[in-house]
């Protein structure tokens, strides 16, 4: 695959890289934020050589790529250096969600970037019990219990990766939530609360406030919510401290006051919702029995699609970490996984398009030995439709057969059939008998069903999508050669009356140093920003504190009122166009109380940037001194 090729492709056909506000990646999908959903082209993303699909969830667009998603990443940031930090206020569009849909959206978002971390724990556990039973290794040695700790040090510590998953999610300090995670987790605090519950006592903070007996090891919800509350907590301690202490008295106030909140009331309160959730999964499948697990591998790549299905990590972990194997919802997945495989596979082989039955074969490869169905799943079954159907059944089939013949997993490893130990009991035959045939009788019957249910073939459009793509980009430089050529000057008027200075004059280096381009900067005499030139407003920031425009020439404008006025969120800022608006030079598009923001201890100074500067031979700013409103600041060649 030619990574820097399909990454150009994509940022072409999400809107550009100013349509991109952050980017990160999980295993297989690329998951832009972006300023405007409405403009990206569907169809030719999907449409992309080395794209598998499309999804849209929680204000994220997720392309699937697949097991090659980090080489993209790494060319789509050669292409516009992309921050990973979601803004604290994206500029979405809220959807109206049950408590139930949150939270599971929720969980499911900041489990995702730890579930590396366990699969690579998990990966060593089954080693554990690979190697004994192969003669490689005694279990009474010493290498067997260091491997031992290390396949259990990132389960043991889960809240702490929760913490820093979380930290992110939740737009808090990561160095405090893992503090607080680390307290949580404390031998002296284990110990303390271990024996004082074994002794029938209750521990008290201060001598009168009970903290309720809880484990934390192995736990995933009471440090979420410890972190979420880590949010307000951080804000009312910032409020309430004074400058000149914030460096050393701020973090011992945020820890003071959070550690309480989360060992004394939301650490008890997560772990009871942590169990009353998974009683009531585990209800289902005792009133269903083995029913309920062919349910839960025919539906399952719908909890996937649903971003549901990490969800469900907090519960199968406390389970084994409980009895010490969990049957219900691991066979279901493992059917689903096999299914997955197996369906794409019958594709593989099936399918006259050179490049799909490639992509098919690889993504086959993925959910088969890998664990990892989202190439499949978005890739191949789901584009296709009908193969969908096929791994629908033999899921189901795979796990009324697990399930009948008590089936039981006692470790997480995404792996699926190199991983079949998982599912051993230690010196019985009998388990791997029945987890192997289990796995064969899943991929038998969805290949089969595929191959009989068939399936509409993929029709290669790139090639056409490209041409166009190709014309478009000759158009627009022949545009940008033909500026150059005739010499034409563009001039950008003053937003804003005050007093004009360089660009290195700004207090910031990001403005000073011109990371975000070329400009200039002026210190406002009054609180109102006009239209410097007929053009559309690409962003009014939710805040209201900055907005990008693009005139009729093609020039990007951002004008950022005051320095870290971000952190105001929308106070005394009143925004008089929205995002998408076309203006009228001179129009007032932004008004804002200039003195209380400086009351509020905030730089006032304004930078206007040029930033598509690259697209232009010079912007010269030799303007300073007193402007009044639509003077010539600018000078763009």
């Amino acid at each position: 695959m030619d990574y820097a090729s399909v990454a150009k492709k994509i940022l072409q056909r999400v809107g550009g890289k100013e349509n991109v506000i952050s980017l990160v990646h999980c295993m297989t999908r690329l998951r832009f934020t972006l300023k405007d959903e409405s403009i990206v082209d569907d169809e030719a993303v999907k449409k992309t050589k080395g794209v598998m699909g499309v999804m849209k969830k929680a204000g994220q667009y997720q392309i699937i790529i697949g097991n090659d998603v980090a080489n993209v990443y790494a060319e789509l940031n050669k292409l516009g250096n992309f921050s990973s930090e979601a803004p604290k206020k994206a500029p979405e569009k809220k959807e109206k969600k049950n408590v139930v849909s949150m939270l599971m959206d929720t969980i499911s978002g900041i489990m995702a970037p730890v579930i590396p971390a366990i699969i690579g724990a998990a990966m060593i556990k089954v080693l554990l019990t690979l190697l004994p039973m192969i003669g490689v290794l005694s279990t009474e040695g010493d290498t067997y219990n260091l491997l031992s700790v290390m396949g259990d040090g990132a389960f043991f510590f889960m809240p702490v990766l929760i913490a820093i998953s979380a930290s992110k999610k939740f737009g808090t300090n990561m160095y405090y939530a893992a503090s607080i995670a680390l307290i949580m987790l404390h031998p002296n605090f284990i110990s303390l609360m271990s024996e004082a519950n074994e002794a029938g006592e209750i521990v008290k903070f201060l001598g009168f406030i009970p903290v309720t007996y809880a484990s934390y090891s192995y736990s995933v919800i009471p440090i979420i919510l410890a972190v979420w509350s880590l949010k307000y907590v951080e804000k009312l301690v910032d409020k309430i401290t004074p400058v000149v202490t914030k460096n050393f008295l701020k973090p011992m106030l945020v820890v003071l006051i959070e550690a309480p909140i989360a060992l004394i009331v939301l650490g008890p309160l997560g772990a009871i919702f942590g169990n009353v959730l998974s009683d009531a999964v585990y209800f289902v499948h005792d009133k269903l029995g083995f029913i309920a697990i062919g349910i839960v591998a025919g539906i399952y790549p719908f909890v996937v699609m649903a971003g549901m299905h990490h969800a469900f990590t907090p519960i199968k972990l406390g389970m084994i970490a409980t009895t010490g194997y969990e049957n219900f919802i691991c066979i279901g997945e493992l059917c689903s996984n096999m299914a997955q495989g197996a369906a794409a596979l019958a594709v593989s082989i099936k399918s006259k398009n050179k490049d799909f039955k490639q992509i098919a074969g690889s993504s086959a490869f993925s959910a088969l030995f890998a664990g990892i169905t989202e190439p499949a799943l978005y890739g191949v079954t789901l584009r296709l439709k009908r193969p969908m159907l096929g791994a629908c059944i033999g899921a189901a089939i795979g796990g009324l057969f697990g399930g009948f013949f008590q089936m039981k997993c006692f470790g997480i490893a995404t792996p699926a059939i190199v991983t079949i130990v998982q599912y051993v009991e230690e010196d019985r035959a009998s388990s791997l008998l029945i987890a192997a045939l289990t796995i064969l009788l899943t991929v038998v019957v969805t290949f089969i069903a595929t191959m009989i249910i068939g399936f509409e073939d993929i029709v290669d459009e790139d090639d056409d999508l490209d041409e166009v793509t190709m014309e478009a980009d000759v158009k627009e430089e022949a545009l940008e050669e033909k500026l150059l050529k005739e010499g034409e000057e563009i001039h950008v008027s003053s937003p804003m009356q005050g007093e004009c200075i360089p660009l290195e004059e700004v207090k910031d280096a990001t403005f000073s140093q011109g990371i975000l381009g070329k400009g200039t900067a002026v210190i406002p005499e009054k609180g109102e920003v006009r239209a410097p030139f007929d053009g559309r407003i690409d962003v009014m920031f939710e805040t209201g504190h900055a907005v990008g425009m693009t005139s009729e020439d093609g020039v990007e404008l951002l004008i950022h009122v005051g320095m870290d006025t971000v952190n105001l969120e929308g106070k005394y800022f009143y925004p008089k166009k929205s995002s998408g608006d076309k203006v009228k030079k001179g129009e007032v598009i932004l008004e804002f109380d200039k003195d209380e923001i400086v009351k509020a201890g905030y730089d006032i100074t304004t930078p206007i940037i040029v930033s598509n500067t690259d697209k232009f031979k010079d912007v010269e700013a030799d303007v300073t001194g007193p402007v009044k409103e639509l003077d010539e600041i600018l000078v763009i060649k």
